[in-house]
């Protein structure tokens, strides 16, 4: 007993320096770059005046004189001085402080001119630290690393699937493939290869294609404004319903995918427990299950929705457009896609009862008859 807490005891302290290490390697990481670092040495701040916002509201305007030496590259060593200015908004700059350290804006050869941000790995590497060691290691333990490396991976699948894109012109191909990949990747690296697994993957591509097939037929019947797919900054958007098609895909696939493992779980292990158990008995279990995940699923895909809203409401309103206007133009689609998923999520429970049902009931019927 007294070794394995010693042996638990050792891999924290392991965890923890390396931890520690990772930290102390960032914070000196400046060789890696080919943007100029410098650190900031001095930093004297002063109000330069008052500025009109373009509401009419007045702001104060300071100014910064900065002093700093660079970190890497042919200038190492040498000292610089730059200029910042700065509202109270902090809108457009941000204010810096003595031993920042900051990005500029020049190159290899050259230093530029002014400061570009401040370099905040340092801070990433920390907080995801604390994530992987807390919320995962040490709460979770080996499941939590596997949740590490399957989000990990997906973060792969969905950079490399979009550098491939290059352009809007394949969007739909390019996000049905990702998707697949995120379920398969996922469920496979979190759950393993069980009866379970091929159940939830077969019951979540089974509910997005269905809801899919729903959304196809809503927009053929309907008329959506795109008119905000101006926000992409593109000129000429000619496939603006398969964008939108692919955001409520790879929008959907989470909370779908959540409620098709509960259920395929729970009910995987009614049936081993009890084998002799009734299509009707796991269909009543599998709906009170669905009642406690859905009123909680459908609460947080609201104020999801909501949150996305809040960002360009706030600052269309604050440009003097009209509520009315806002809402013609942003309520539409998000409501769409807040009942595709909410539908989504109700299909769900039926779909993951009758799939996991039948795949667990024909390999216990199988194993019997080999007994």
């Amino acid at each position: 007993m007294f070794v394995g807490i010693k042996l638990v005891e050792k891999k924290y302290w392991i965890i923890g320096i390396l931890y520690l290490l990772s930290i102390l390697f960032v914070m000196n990481d400046a060789w890696l770059y080919h943007t100029p670092i410098a650190k900031l040495t001095k930093v004297e701040t002063s109000i330069s005046g008052q500025v009109r916002s373009t509401r009419g509201t007045e702001e104060t305007r300071y100014k910064q004189k900065i002093q700093g030496i660079i970190l890497n590259g042919k200038n190492k060593g040498k000292e610089v001085h730059f200029s910042n200015e700065y509202t109270d908004t902090g809108m457009l700059r941000q204010p810096y402080h003595k031993g920042d350290k900051v990005l500029l804006n020049g190159s290899v050869d050259d230093i530029g001119t002014g400061v570009r941000g401040l370099k905040r790995d340092t801070i990433i590497v920390s907080l995801l630290g604390i994530l992987i060691i807390i919320m995962l290691i040490l709460t979770a333990g080996r499941q939590g690393i596997f949740t590490f490396m399957t989000v990990t991976i997906n973060i792969i699948v969905f950079i490399v699937g979009f550098w491939i894109l290059g352009d809007t012109s394949n969007i739909l191909k390019i996000c049905n493939e990702i998707v697949i990949l995120f379920a398969v990747v996922t469920l496979i690296g979190l759950n393993g290869i069980h009866r379970k697994t091929w159940a939830a993957l077969l019951s979540t591509l089974c509910v997005i294609a269905m809801i899919m097939i729903i959304f196809d037929v809503v927009v053929r019947r309907s008329d959506l404004d795109y008119s905000t797919m101006e926000y992409l900054g593109l000129r000429n958007i000619e496939n603006t319903e398969e964008i939108f098609h692919a955001e409520i895909i790879l929008s959907g696939l989470g909370a779908v995918m959540d409620v098709a493992v509960a259920i395929s779980a729970a009910l995987s292990e009614i049936i081993e427990k009890k084998s002799n158990v009734t299509f009707g008995q796991l269909f009543q279990s599998g709906r009170e299950i669905g009642y406690d995940i859905m009123g909680t699923m459908l609460n947080v895909l609201m104020c999801v929705f909501v949150c996305e809203l809040i960002p360009m409401c706030l600052i269309q309103m604050n440009n003097d457009v009209r509520l009315i206007t806002i809402i013609k133009l942003n309520i539409p689609c998000e409501i769409c896609r807040f009942l595709i998923e909410c539908i989504g999520i109700v299909w769900a429970i039926p779909v993951s009862i009758v799939i996991t049902s039948i795949i667990i009931k024909i390999s216990v019927k199988g194993k019997k008859r080999i007994c």
